[in-house]
């Protein structure tokens, strides 16, 4: 694996799901589309339900089967506005430069320097495969708890073999991925 995408801790950029590009760019792109568009417009205006009596009436639909024929693809979309607000929130998530790039985690667009780090920094280390106290740190809790073995792998691998052997994990990165197949 490329040095730069192995973060310092041992976990590994290409595998975060703030990092994934296509994730952020099939959010930005529908967001885009919908709005030029005009759909969630549309589907807002669509989902009030005296749109629907009116719509059942054009469409010669018994008025006591407007719920049932119209209203049942129309309900959903009074949520619209939270959707768009959902993928604006997804959009801004996106982690655009890697651990190594920007000396820190950059989810949300700022840095984050997390314990593990700061403490290598003050060790002089490149990453926590060069620290003996590695398997026993408290800075690793939490990623050990999200992660399970993969820190330790990573770290091993790292510290036997170098950043260059680190395999990307895909959709069995985080522990509760492995959990749900």
């Amino acid at each position: 694996m490329d040095r730069k995408l192995v973060c310092p801790c041992g976990l590994t950029c290409c595998d975060c799901l703030f990092y994934k590009p296509e994730i952020y760019e099939a959010a930005f792109n529908l967001r885009e589309l919908i709005k030029k568009h005009g759909l969630d417009t549309f589907l807002s205006i669509c989902s009030n339900k005296n749109v629907w009596k009116v719509m059942g009436a054009h469409l010669d639909v018994d008025e006591s089967q407007v719920g049932d024929e119209i209203g049942r693809h129309f309900d959903a979309f009074e949520q619209m506005p939270a959707f768009m607000s959902v993928l604006d929130g997804i959009i801004k998530l996106q982690c655009k430069s890697t651990c190594q790039e920007a000396g820190g985690c950059s989810f949300g667009g700022n840095k984050h320097e997390c314990g593990a780090l700061k403490c290598i920094r003050a060790k002089g280390y490149d990453g926590c495969w060069q620290c003996s106290e590695s398997e026993q740190c408290e800075k690793l809790t939490f990623l050990k708890s999200s992660y399970g073995f993969v820190i330790e792998e990573n770290l091993t691998t790292i510290r036997e073999r170098g950043a260059a052997a680190v395999e990307p994990r895909g959709n069995q990165y985080y522990g509760w991925q492995r959990r749900s197949k």
